[in-house]
């Protein structure tokens, strides 16, 4: 053999069989038998699993919770928002001035009394609403629930006194319709200037209330207006009548009455005229009494004398005198 040979090493170690992790850190005695490796791994894996479930369920219920906590959150901010808005339509110029309404001024009067009972009984009742818990799901829940009944409640009472205010109101209008209705009627022909009806009728269709009180009141106005016009021309017609009157030339006697029946004169008896009043009786003027006049004395016949022949007499006959101018029969 020209090539030399070495010669075998027969100290040569034999291969080692490699180790698990789970073999590493154990000391060359205590090693496991292969069929426990596995074991070993999948107790672990129970252990991560069991500890992963606990913290997931602890985190989903931090989720509930936090949820719920802004559930309350929104419904509490909603139950203060509507108290807030009761108590400030309360204190409106629509509610006070629905409740300061008078009976006269509405068609029916028991809308003013229930809207006034309505009010009175809302404002008198105190209504607390609860804050949300800190912690505690199940109570979390029913104070929202709560606190979404209240929000709703309050949210109700304002519609329902806003409805009654609003009967109020109609039952306003419907009077001033009317009344304004019969300013429109009696107006006829009363007015100086009958536009003031054309505006008040365009009122009264468009129940505005504001606008039927200012064409009311240019009505009035316009009526009151003709009414001392005409009073006023009367007055002149009347002075001027009198003034007519007094310029009128006097026939120097201002008295005409009826005399009829009521002659007074003279009336004849033996041996003159006598005056004699008659009594008046047709209520005319009776003359004032004239004096009386008194008859002329007879001549009396001479003594020893007949009639005719020589120294004898002649009568001369009168029948009377009239006023101081005698007169034969």
């Amino acid at each position: 053999m020209n090539e030399k040979e070495e010669p075998m090493n027969m100290n040569v170690t034999p291969p080692v069989e490699p180790v698990t992790e789970f073999e590493v850190h154990l000391p060359p005695d205590r090693k496991h038998p292969k069929w426990l490796v596995p074991l070993i791994a999948g107790g672990t894996a129970v252990v991560v699993l069991a500890a992963v479930g606990t913290g997931g369920y602890l985190y989903w219920s931090h989720n509930q919770l936090m949820a719920a906590s802004e559930e309350c959150a929104t419904s509490y901010d909603k139950a203060v928002k509507a108290q807030k808005k009761l108590t400030e339509y309360l204190e409106s110029d629509a509610v006070k001035t629905a409740i300061t309404v008078k009976d006269s001024e509405v068609e029916d009067a028991k809308t003013v009394a229930v809207l006034a009972s309505t009010v009175k009984a809302v404002s008198n009742t105190k209504t607390d609403i609860p804050g949300c818990p800190a912690d505690g799901l199940k109570g979390i829940r029913a104070v929202t629930a709560q606190l979404d009944k209240t929000a709703t409640a309050y949210a109700k009472t304002v519609n329902e006194i806003r409805g009654k205010a609003d009967a109020v109101n109609a039952s306003k209008t419907d009077k001033t319709v009317a009344d304004a209705t019969k300013v429109l009627n009696d107006s006829k022909g009363r007015v100086e200037d009958d536009k003031v009806r054309t505006a008040l009728e365009n009122a009264i269709k468009s129940k505005d209330g504001k606008a039927i009180s200012d064409a009311v009141k240019a009505v009035n106005d316009s009526v009151r207006a003709k009414s001392d016009a005409d009073a006023k021309a009367r007055v002149e017609k009347e002075e001027q009548a009198a003034e007519s009157t007094a310029q009128a030339p006097d026939n120097g006697s201002s008295y005409t009455g009826d005399t009829t029946g009521g002659y007074t004169g003279y009336t004849q008896s033996q041996g003159g005229y006598t005056y004699t009043p008659q009594q008046s009786t047709g209520g005319g003027y009776t003359p004032a009494p004239q004096p009386q006049p008194q008859p002329a004395p007879q001549p009396q016949p001479p003594q020893g004398g007949g009639n005719g022949g020589d120294g004898g007499w002649v009568e001369d006959k009168f029948c009377g005198v009239l006023g101081s101018d005698p007169h034969p029969c």
